[in-house]
């Protein structure tokens, strides 16, 4: 590879060098070349990142994924009251249009059989009422909480009726 790759650079810089250059000297050419463009990264990333994980006074202003820890909890939960507009998969719903990552909850992903099924068995809730106890924490654009709609929480139909599980490390209020 490392010979292609030397090959390759000196098709293109033929064109401009007079003299051949030997195979120590393509290595020190191509070693300077990456640490310019890593160095060029480096001071293009400024880094300084607020609480939301995200570079507020950079252009272009864009966020980091947060760390791997369960999200945190408030210990009062704030109600949300209202109908699901949209269920984006087995464990994310949209509540008047506010998305919202049901707590403790781990269902397959879309691309798989049994997340498409799981959100198949979600959308038959598409246009019910749902109030949804968020925890506090968010995750990406959703906000977090355990849901119930009906009077029956969510969670515990889709793990009885689907192959979701139980997520014990984001089951911030020990409710499964």
């Amino acid at each position: 590879m490392a010979i292609q790759t030397l090959s390759f650079i000196s098709l293109i810089l033929r064109q401009y060098v007079k003299q051949p250059i030997s195979t120590v000297g393509w290595k020190t050419a191509c070693i300077a070349t990456i640490l310019f463009t890593l160095a060029n990264q480096a001071v293009a990333h400024s880094g300084g990142l607020n609480k939301q994980g995200c570079h507020a006074g950079s252009k272009p202003y864009h966020c980091h994924r947060g760390p791997s820890a369960a999200p945190k909890a408030s210990s009062k939960p704030t109600i949300l009251r209202g109908t699901v507009t949209h269920v984006r998969d087995g464990d994310t719903i949209e509540v008047n249009g506010i998305a919202v990552r049901l707590s403790a909850l781990d269902c397959p992903e879309n691309d798989t059989r049994q997340g498409m099924i799981a959100t198949k068995l979600a959308k038959q809730f598409q246009g019910a009422k749902a109030t949804c106890e968020l925890t506090g924490a968010k995750t990406y654009d959703r906000v977090v909480g355990y849901c119930s709609i009906g009077g029956n929480d969510f969670g515990s139909y889709m793990m009885r009726n689907s192959s979701c599980k139980i997520w014990p490390k984001y089951d911030v209020w020990n409710r499964y």
